[in-house]
């Protein structure tokens, strides 16, 4: 699946592509969408499994060494809320813009960080809400 360059469809196929993997579980789920330079899906990654409501750690590193593995060129970040309300916390865009500095050296680019839910009409992608990091 090739995810667009414009924002809205990107958005809606990572969406799509993240509520079926992690959208429905019971836990806290952290994947991560590889791309290539076309913004193709190339594999996927789940990084870390939590609680309910968080996941306790994450290792930044894993999440681009498994990147590198798979020759990314960029990649989506994503978790579920399974409380229903995909709005991020704090905590969230902590991590996404440490993530997004992280990327920035390693050279893959983190193009959008979407938080999904049970409901598959309810997700936040950060690139769309205008709340995604910019570059440092």
């Amino acid at each position: 699946m090739r995810l667009a360059e414009a924002e809205a469809p990107h958005s809606a196929a990572a969406a799509r592509v993240l509520h079926e993997l992690i959208g429905t579980t019971d836990r806290e789920h952290l994947a991560c969408l590889f791309l290539d330079g076309s913004h193709r899906i190339t594999g996927v990654h789940i990084a870390a499994i939590g609680g309910q409501s968080v996941i306790q750690s994450i290792d930044h590193r894993g999440i681009f060494r498994a990147a590198l593995a798979a020759c990314a060129q960029a990649l989506v970040v994503s978790h579920n809320h399974p409380s229903g309300d995909p709005t991020p916390s704090p905590q969230d865009k902590q991590f996404t813009r440490h993530l997004v500095a992280v990327g920035q050296v390693v050279g893959i680019p983190v193009v959008d960080h979407v938080i999904v839910t049970r409901d598959p009409r309810r997700y936040h992608s950060m690139q769309l809400a205008g709340t995604m990091p910019a570059s440092v």
